[in-house]
């Protein structure tokens, strides 16, 4: 029996016990011993969320904190079917996030996302500055499975939405500071305040978070004298640095003013700012035919033990002279040495704005409004070691501007639930830097890219619930889309600012390229509630993310476009509460089927040994199963756990397809891991003195390959985590203390791995950290 039938029997038969359960009857629930409720707004009004036909894992603010979930990538060991990881140093602070098999991990900004990141129902179009700090939320949506109607383009895996929690003057207000690991030092707090009552309030919000790195960057020249590598000129112990080290602050303003009962007027300002260390990389493999290039050095010297946490990295270029091919062409010549800074600097600002209005009774308009300025500047050693493959410092620049008005009704009674809307989202964004590849080689490129890319959506959308007789809902929703991107190539000369390159790449300053789509579509959904316990669903969706331009052609034909990727989607699932709300199942199966798939193809052409094209490959489908559950059987023990399945296959490879080095039709998809699994537990112990509250966390997760032509270089071993926690809360739960243990055995694994000039660059995941948290609530 196949596992994914295994795991359909598993869910099959779980809906026969669910279909018993709610045979029986129930007492009536008591609010402190069932599972939490969480309200949910997926599909465009407030419903809980066993009343939601859709695949959604929803956490709120305790739950966070009780996972010690502070970062949007911590997020990953708590879904099913998601990955979300701090990206590879070559693609700057960014974040890869995939659900379900479907997303993106190139942060370029020609590339769409392929799930869909919201914050307070506001669009962010970019994986720069993604791994968003969860400051003072009020809850986690992550919705599985195309958004194509609910949420628009680039959401073809699901949608990651985080709720802000919002002025009221009734308190939550709170201070606390942490001290842990490698020096962390951590603060946070909030707080309401009353500036006139009932009508006008106000939160402020902040955090500040700073700790040292744990990969150690090592001068590989002192600490061999003899080898001829030079030294940086460093004394004592040898260590130029550190990577994976965190050093950032923000804060939120929020405002809500309610006039009168029809009016709402939700204001927020977010400002963020990152000066941490690049993403941790260490160097595991190393193609010893490089000798041949690098002579005297084999870049194979500098390859670390697997578990190591330490690297060569110079982030610096010696002095170099262009090879005989490019001599007598403007700006080749001799060049002087450059170095680049070994962390990240972004400045993020975002200003949201949401009004309600409610005319009548069954009647609301809400328009939301969003503008973000991001600004990102990162440098990147290509190698991880003393020689010098790539040598980067780049800049990125977003001006996201976003409009949504959005009209809720109902009408025919209580017959029909209707929302009508429209959508408009405007990206400015620059892409530039100075990038030295391969200096002094015969393939050596060199450019100072400065690229343009502006991207324009425009949509209207409406979705239909029909309830034809009680437990019954139909659901019918619509988008068009009209998409649109221009992207302005320019190719300068890292050392003469302003003049294109003398590389090939350098005839393509100036060129624009334009893409334009529109598409349309819909979700069918029919869901039946049977019982208090138990509603089921079947539906069909459809989502597509957008296409565009190679943004990183080596030479001029490969400045090619990729188009739109589509999908249909069929799912079936069930959502239960049982045995007086203590036990809670949700389950789902589904099916996609996939299109126009981008891959990037890195096999050499006819005038270039580099290549980094995305390309339509072919079409594929997926399939897989979800199953959580969470209960608590006892008064003051909570367990969650959640279980996924994927399996993906290839059904045929276009004519570009073809040509991207060993993909065959049994290739597995990159960064979809077949397995994931988690387990978490925990149990109240109430004493004279006040609560203790133990809890453990295990996360599991299968192997998965970082590219389509699965290269083993390039595979992240299976691995599972486990963390721990311990908070004792005061009697009256204004003082909390927290003993939290990430990593309790210290497990050797990576985040990330990128196969790139003939070396395997991995990312390593931090070892054991332990931390104490002190809060007081008031």
């Amino acid at each position: 029996m196949s596992k994914f039938a295994g795991m359909r029997y598993v869910l099959l038969a779980s809906g026969a016990l669910l279909l018993a359960q709610g045979a029986m009857a129930q007492e009536a629930n008591k609010p402190d011993t069932g599972v939490a409720e969480i309200v949910v707004t997926a599909q465009f009004q407030s419903q809980k969320l066993q009343d939601t036909p859709l695949a959604i894992t929803a956490i709120n603010a305790s739950g966070l904190e009780a996972r010690s979930i502070n970062q949007i990538a911590d997020i990953s060991n708590s879904a099913p079917g998601v990955l979300l990881k701090p990206s590879a140093a070559a693609f700057g602070p960014a974040v890869t996030v995939f659900v379900r098999g479907l997303g993106q991990s190139d942060s370029s900004i020609a590339m769409e996302p392929g799930v869909g990141m919201y914050v307070d129902d506001v669009y962010y179009g970019s994986l720069f500055g993604a791994n968003f700090d969860l400051l003072d939320l009020e809850r986690v949506e992550i919705l599985r499975g195309p958004q194509g109607t609910l949420a628009g383009k680039n959401s073809i895996g699901g949608a990651v939405k985080l709720y802000s929690r919002k002025p009221d003057g009734r308190g939550a207000n709170y201070l606390e500071a942490s001290y842990g690991s490698r020096n962390l030092l951590s603060f946070r707090g909030g707080g309401d305040f009353t500036i006139v009552p009932d009508k006008l309030y106000a939160r402020a919000s902040g955090v500040y978070t700073r700790q040292d790195g744990y990969v150690t960057r090592l001068d590989y020249g002192c600490l061999h004298p003899s080898s001829g590598v030079p030294a940086a000129g460093i004394s004592g112990n040898c260590v130029l640095g550190h990577e994976g080290g965190k050093n950032y602050g923000g804060g939120r303003l929020a405002l809500r003013y309610t006039p009168n009962p029809q009016w709402t007027v939700d204001l927020s300002a977010t400002v963020i700012k990152d000066n941490s260390e690049v993403a941790p990389t260490v160097l595991l493999a190393a193609n010893s035919t490089s000798a041949a290039y690098f002579a005297p050095f084999d870049s194979a010297l500098f390859v670390v033990p697997t578990g190591a946490n330490y690297n060569y990295a110079t982030y610096a270029t010696p002095a170099f002279t262009d090879p005989t091919i490019y001599n007598g062409k403007v700006g080749a010549g001799s060049h002087p040495a450059i170095s680049v800074p070994s962390h990240n600097d972004l400045l993020q600002s975002t200003f949201n704005g949401t009004i309600t209005w409610r005319p009548g009774e069954n009647l609301t308009l809400t328009s939301i409004t969003g503008y973000s300025r991001t600004n990102v500047s990162y440098g990147i050693d290509g190698d991880a070691s003393p020689i010098t493959t790539q040598t980067a410092l780049y800049q990125a620049r977003s001006r996201q501007f976003s409009q949504e008005l959005r009209l809720n009704g109902r009408a025919l009674g209580t017959l029909l639930d209707w929302t009508v809307g429209g959508y408009y989202y405007r990206a400015d964004n620059n892409f530039a830097g100075s990038n030295i590849l391969y200096p002094g080689k015969p393939f050596e490129n060199l450019n100072a890219p400065d690229d343009d890319a502006i991207s324009t959506n425009k949509s209207v959308f409406g979705q239909a619930i029909l309830h034809p007789f009680s437990g019954l809902n139909l659901t019918g929703g619509i988008r068009y889309t009209g998409d649109t991107k221009d992207y302005t190539y320019r190719r300068y000369n890292p050392f003469l600012p302003g003049v294109p390159t003398f590389t090939a790449a350098g005839v393509l300053t100036g060129v624009q390229s334009h893409y334009q789509a529109n598409k349309v579509d819909y979700r069918v959904n029919l869901d039946y509630r049977w019982n208090d316990q138990l509603m089921t669903y079947a539906q069909v969706s459809t989502g597509f993310r957008g296409g565009g331009t190679n943004p990183r052609p080596f030479v001029p034909e490969q400045a090619v476009p990729f188009y739109p990727e589509t999908i249909t989607a069929y799912e079936i699932g069930f959502k239960s509460d049982l045995w007086s709300r203590r036990v809670r199942v949700n389950g789902s199966l589904f099916l996609n089927d996939y299109s126009n798939i981008i891959f990037t193809n890195t096999a050499p052409t006819a005038n270039s040994a580099l290549n980094a094209t995305p390309t339509n490959v072919g079409s594929a489908r997926y399939k897989g199963a979800e199953l959580e559950v969470t209960a608590r059987p006892v008064g003051g023990m909570l367990i969650d756990a959640s279980v996924s399945y994927l399996h993906f296959q290839l059904t045929s490879i276009s004519a570009a397809g073809v040509v991207i080095q060993g993909v065959t039709l049994a290739n597995a998809a990159p960064f979809a891991p077949a397995w994931k699994a988690a387990l978490g537990a925990q149990y109240g112990v109430e004493t004279r003195i006040g609560t203790f509250t133990p809890r453990v966390d295990y996360s599991y997760q299968s192997s998965y390959f970082t590219t389509i032509a699965n290269n083993p270089e390039g595979q992240v071993g299976a691995y599972g985590v486990t963390n721990a926690r311990l908070t004792f809360d005061s009697p009256n739960k204004d003082w909390r203390l927290s003993l939290a243990v990430r990593n309790l055995f210290d497990t050797t694994y990576y985040n990330n791995k990128f196969f790139n000039l003939g070396m395997t660059l991995a990312q390593p995941a931090p070892p054991r950290e332990v931390s104490v948290t002190l809060r007081r609530n008031f």
